[in-house]
């Protein structure tokens, strides 16, 4: 069993070297900060939210994730500040991430508005040396300890929305951290967390009395890797209940639904059905999302298209 985990573990790493570094959400529209530091303080009041991802079930050390965020407008709601803590696990191999995001609000008549965000980061990052059990005794290349690094980082993003719709591109880290854990000084591979590229967007429109649909993106790029996309479509009822499905390019069909219990709660939750060749070794995956926002008894809530 421990040869087909380290066997996970390297195709992983092969993977995120190549492709996403970053953690993978399904409900990427209802946990935008994680991807763009300008969606902090959009909802001008205080809010709280935390989501959970489990990868591959039934592939024992296969990634988990969990992202805790917090974020609220300040002097007139012109300025946003969030935080977001993240952790990470893959293998034998664990990050936590904690992000501090900036934003400058340019708020419009009609409500809509125009962000630019900024985000100061530190990661640290482990390898598990020592759970690991090696085919080959003494074995020189694996450390018989854990071996971390504190890696410091900083990001950009722009984000503007309107009633009808939202759009949004961002770079969460600018800077090629060196993510070489090697003990062996004749290995001159070096692998570094590249620069991840996101656009999101999407729109809301009625179809019927208290129906709206609504449409989702999410492209992720990355130098000298396959071009990635989300693609969703929703629909809202009474503005209470949203039900949606998301296709993954070459990798999954997945199921969410949302429902927003109270003005200032709302829960979700996502299932991932596995559409390429790792599905005969896995029952899918799951996401769970919790949002709660402060609110006064009688105050109006802004855009509530779910955005």
């Amino acid at each position: 069993m421990v040869r087909y985990i380290l066997i996970l573990v390297f195709a992983c790493v092969i993977y995120k070297s190549h492709a996403q570094q970053h953690a993978q959400y399904t409900q990427f529209m209802f946990n935008k900060m994680y991807f763009n530091p300008a969606y902090a303080g959009s909802k001008k009041n205080l809010c709280l939210s935390g989501i959970y991802r489990k990868q591959w079930l039934g592939i024992e050390r296969a990634p988990q994730t969990g992202t805790f965020n917090a974020h609220g407008s300040v002097f007139k709601s012109r300025i946003g500040l969030g935080l977001s803590v993240t952790y990470d696990q893959i293998g034998f191999t664990d990050k936590v991430d904690i992000e501090t995001n900036y934003s400058y609000i340019i708020r419009f008549k009609d409500e809509s508005f125009l962000s630019l965000g900024l985000r100061g980061s530190f990661s640290y990052m482990q390898i598990r040396w020592d759970q690991a059990n090696p085919t080959q005794a003494f074995d020189n290349s694996i450390p018989g300890a854990i071996t971390s690094k504190l890696l410091p980082n900083f990001g950009a993003g722009v984000f503007y929305q309107s009633k009808y719709w939202y759009a949004g591109f961002s770079v969460p880290h600018l800077f090629q951290n060196n993510l070489d854990f090697s003990v062996n000084p004749n290995v001159s591979v070096e692998p570094k967390l590249q620069q991840h590229y996101f656009l999101t967007g999407g729109l809301s429109f009625d179809i019927a009395k208290n129906v709206q649909i609504q449409p989702n993106l999410l492209f992720k790029y990355v130098v000298n890797a396959p071009f990635d996309m989300d693609i969703n479509l929703s629909f809202v009822f009474f503005q209470k209940l949203l039900v949606g499905i998301t296709y993954r390019l070459g990798d999954s069909v997945d199921a969410l639904v949302q429902w927003r219990i109270t003005r200032q709660l709302q829960i979700a939750f996502a299932y991932d059905f596995t559409v390429s060749k790792l599905q005969q070794y896995n029952a899918g995956s799951i996401e769970a999302m919790l949002e709660y926002c402060f609110m006064k008894k009688h105050e109006k809530v802004h855009n509530p298209r779910f955005f």
